[in-house]
């Protein structure tokens, strides 16, 4: 989902990592949320971001992946939109406060 907030173009991803490391887990983890990510389970993150937010994103994966052991995606969703959610849901709200929706 692409949106349009004060013509910039944002768009709305879900990364998901497997990392073998707590260390790194979580200093990726931290990285994310800098970025504007969200954490919705373990290891997978939401947010609407910029285009460079996106490539940003990607070049961190990069950086802290280790080849070897570590996988990760970064796909292109309509979360808050088409999402059936089970057992607690999902807390948009941490967007509300920051003026992202």
């Amino acid at each position: 989902m692409v949106i349009d907030m004060h013509n910039k173009r944002m768009t709305e991803v879900i990364i998901a990592y497997d990392i073998e490391n707590n260390k790194t887990r979580t200093r990726l983890f931290n990285q994310l949320k800098d970025v504007g990510m969200i954490s919705v389970q373990k290891s997978v993150m939401w947010g609407r971001l910029l285009p460079a937010d996106i490539a940003l994103a990607k070049r961190i994966l990069k950086q802290e992946l280790d080849k070897g052991t570590d996988k990760a995606f970064i796909l292109v969703s309509k979360l808050s939109e088409n999402a059936t959610f089970y057992g607690l849901p999902m807390d948009f709200s941490e967007y509300d406060q920051h003026a992202i929706f």
